[in-house]
């Protein structure tokens, strides 16, 4: 399962108020974040997203999920979408709208190194 740690951040909240909804043309698709949640006690939220590559579309939700000091940013199991580029890209991007917010984040473990970029 693809996901991304972020080392040092403390807050989903933060997380959360960094991610921007965005749509990005690719080559044969559309790569998309549309809206965000975040649950009550602010240490889970959920990022919608939808992916269209080669006239497949895929909705699904990207989690941050809170620990210690990191955030981990992965696919909410429920909507399990393909792993394709598209996907990835978008897991990628959220990390990166988050990291880029504060210059202790730093990644942590992943599967996602070349889409890091």
């Amino acid at each position: 399962m693809p996901h991304i740690v972020l080392e040092n951040i403390n807050s989903t909240k933060e997380a959360f108020e960094a991610v921007q909804p965005f749509s990005n043309k690719v080559e044969g698709g559309i790569l998309k974040v549309m809206d965000k949640y975040i649950n009550a006690s602010a240490q889970s939220a959920l990022i919608e997203s939808l992916a269209i590559e080669g006239g497949v579309n895929q909705a699904f939700f990207i989690q941050l999920s809170q620990k210690k000091s990191s955030l981990t940013v992965r696919l909410l199991p429920l909507t399990d979408p393909e792993k394709t580029n598209g996907v990835k890209t978008i897991m990628a991007s959220i990390a990166k709208q988050i990291k880029d917010t504060n210059l202790s984040i730093e990644y942590g473990k992943n599967n996602l190194e070349d889409f890091l970029l």
